[in-house]
């Protein structure tokens, strides 16, 4: 998927419809889930295992469905996919589905969207281990500045919205590695890019073309 100079904004994460011509967005789906047969132009799917619905029981059954909803030729990136030590089931059933997803993503070229909450160790250390070639994009990271750099340091790539837009953050986290999202809140991504615009001084084109290149060099081969 390769996005021209008419495409001004990219949602890479929500769970919203979006029609507007000039926007491209990537919504997000479950495992198993259908892509709607009905979706606007313009749009993309991820899918995956979120940690928040695993269940030891379902596991397989998950992993199944997930092959499945990558078939449609929509669906571009795996994920949500990754650790949460305040919901979802025990860290070795998350840990399994996250190292399946992962190494799917490999076999099928796709970069992961990740999802994490206090799992960071878990994280950075299945990086170590999986040593992927495919991208990992932290979805509405909202940590601090020594997290995040040390998340960059390890080849991470970043989702923010507008409030995860920090000067901290954004000081530490490499331009060629970030892109803007809307996630399940109600602003529009417009808003956001306006946000990271007015903290960043750059003119409106210039981050538009920043985060569309972004995202070219993220599916890019």
């Amino acid at each position: 998927m390769n996005l021209g100079d008419d495409i001004k904004f990219i949602d890479f994460h929500t769970h919203h419809a979006v029609g507007s011509p000039d926007t491209v967005a990537l919504r997000n789906l479950l495992a198993g889930e259908d892509v709607p047969h009905d979706f606007p132009p313009n749009t993309a799917f991820s899918a995956g295992i979120h940690p928040w619905y695993i269940t030891a029981e379902l596991l397989d059954e998950m992993k199944t469905g997930l092959i499945l909803t990558l078939a449609h030729p929509h669906v571009i990136a795996i994920g949500e996919a990754g650790f949460d030590q305040l919901r979802g089931p025990s860290h070795s059933v998350q840990r399994s589905a996250f190292f399946f997803q992962a190494e799917l993503a490999e076999e099928l070229r796709k970069p992961v969207i990740i999802h994490c909450v206090k799992g960071w160790d878990s994280l950075l250390k299945a990086r170590r281990e999986l040593n992927p070639e495919m991208k990992w994009v932290i979805h509405g990271f909202r940590g601090p500045q020594r997290l995040a750099s040390s998340l960059a340091d390890a080849g991470m790539w970043f989702s923010l919205g507008i409030r995860g837009l920090t000067e901290e953050v954004l000081s530490v986290i490499p331009a060629e590695r970030l892109l803007l999202e809307t996630d399940d809140s109600k602003e529009d991504i417009s808003e956001v890019y306006r946000s990271y615009s007015a903290m960043t001084n750059k003119e409106d084109r210039e981050v538009s073309d920043r985060i569309r290149n972004n995202f070219n060099n993220l599916f890019g081969k």
